[in-house]
Parts: C-alpha cells; sequence; structure tokens
C-alpha cells in the first residue's frame, strides 16, 4: 500500500538533510502513479446495462484522462465470444458527458461486457501496480525528488568554509546523478511508453528553481542557509 511506497522513495532519495517534506514526497508519488498510467494502464472488465438505445454510459471507473475502449461483448457468454465490429461502437464526447454510442440498439435491460483501459488507483487500501512494477514507480517518484534536491543545492547559499562548499556542490551532482539513474531504471523496468501515446509539444523556458511546474513554492524543509541572504 501507500505506505510501503512512501519507504521505498525515502530509502531511494537518501535525503540525509530531511529537505523533502512528506507532502512533497507524496506528491511525488501521486505524480508517478498518473505518468505509470499513461505508460502501462489497467486493464479493466464491467458489464453495463443498456436503457434500449444506442447509447451506453461509460463504466464508473472511467478516467476521460487515460481510459480507452478496447471490445465490447453482446450478447454476454456465447462461444465463442460474441464481440461488436469496431465499426459497431465508438466513444462520443460532449461537453458535459463521455457516452459510448453503439450503432444498433441492444434490449432494454440487457447488460453489454466493456473491456477498457482506466488509471491505477494507490492509497492506504488499494494498490493496483502490479508487483513487478512497484519499485519503478518507486524510482520515477524518488528521480522525481532528487532532481528537486539538486536545484535545491544549486541555489542554496552556500557555505563559506572551503570543505562544507565542497560537499555543497557535490551533492547537487550527486542528486543530479542519482536523479538520471533512478529515471533510466524506471524506463528499464516498465520499458517504452506506447507507440500511440501523444507526444507532447517542446518548448524552452527559463526556470525559477524555488518553484514547481505550477508555479508554486517547492515543500522544502528550511535549514539554516535557507532563503539565501540578499
Amino acid at each position: 500500500m501507500l505506505a510501503d511506497y512512501q519507504a521505498l522513495v525515502d530509502d531511494l532519495v537518501r535525503d540525509k538533510d530531511q529537505v523533502i517534506i512528506s507532502a512533497r514526497r507524496d506528491v511525488a508519488i501521486a505524480n508517478a502513479v498518473s505518468r505509470y498510467s499513461q505508460d502501462a494502464s489497467r486493464e479493466l472488465v464491467r458489464d453495463v446495462t443498456s436503457d434500449g438505445t444506442t447509447t451506453l454510459p461509460v463504466p464508473m471507473e472511467w478516467s476521460d484522462e487515460i481510459s480507452d475502449l478496447i471490445s465490447i461483448e453482446y450478447p454476454i457468454g456465447n462461444f465463442p465470444t460474441s464481440l461488436l465490429g469496431a465499426q459497431d461502437f465508438y466513444l462520443y464526447v460532449s461537453p458535459s458527458e463521455t457516452v459510448i454510442r453503439l450503432g444498433d440498439s441492444p434490449n432494454n435491460g440487457d447488460d453489454l461486457r466493456v473491456t477498457f483501459t482506466t488509471e491505477h488507483l494507490l492509497d492506504d487500501t488499494h494498490d493496483t501496480i502490479p508487483l513487478k512494477h512497484q519499485r519503478a514507480v518507486a524510482c520515477l517518484a524518488a528521480g522525481d525528488l532528487c532532481g528537486q534536491l539538486a536545484a535545491y543545492y544549486a541555489t542554496e547559499s552556500a557555505p563559506t568554509i572551503g570543505a562544507d562548499v565542497s560537499d555543497h556542490q557535490g551533492k547537487t551532482e550527486r542528486y543530479r546523478k542519482r536523479s538520471a539513474d533512478l529515471l533510466a531504471e524506471y524506463q528499464k523496468i516498465v520499458g517504452p511508453a506506447p507507440s500511440n501515446r501523444a507526444k507532447p509539444a517542446s518548448a524552452t523556458a527559463q526556470l525559477d528553481q524555488n518553484k514547481d511546474s505550477l508555479g508554486r513554492p517547492r515543500m522544502f524543509h528550511p535549514t539554516r542557509n535557507w532563503p539565501p541572504t540578499p
């Protein structure tokens, strides 16, 4: 469960100075689960009841950000399995809802078996991530945090004592390398993302290392050298 990932991420990050607070770690884990859900989404099968029209509601676990329709079985229970052809159903998205449109109207009250993908769950009571990928998700979260630590030590006020200066600079490089190693391990375990995954547009920008991607202050424990003096 979530506590297992928290402990594993803490071990992977090795934040001896306790710069990262637990809330920041948990955000990194949640982001890692979201990314993993895109790379290796969870497949579910649910029966959905028809109201006799050509419109079918999506299953309760449907996620507009992640989910894809895989197949629809109707009637249920035939041998061999009766699957609707790809031309007989499609996903219809309107400003107010997402539904499944069918080529023909099933009988009112009939169930159709829908196979689809959705996001993974990870909290205090649920963990849908396969055992073989649990370390990968922890590596992804830890890699994010190590990247933040590298930025933190790069921008924190440097000590004045020579030995401390050397250690300060070394932390930046160590965490930067560890971040790259952890992200590489995630890719090695999970494999490449699906080829049909949308590629984001690229852009170059000057980043404020003291803020996260949403412009909010990073959640770090303060130290005696933070914030830097003017």
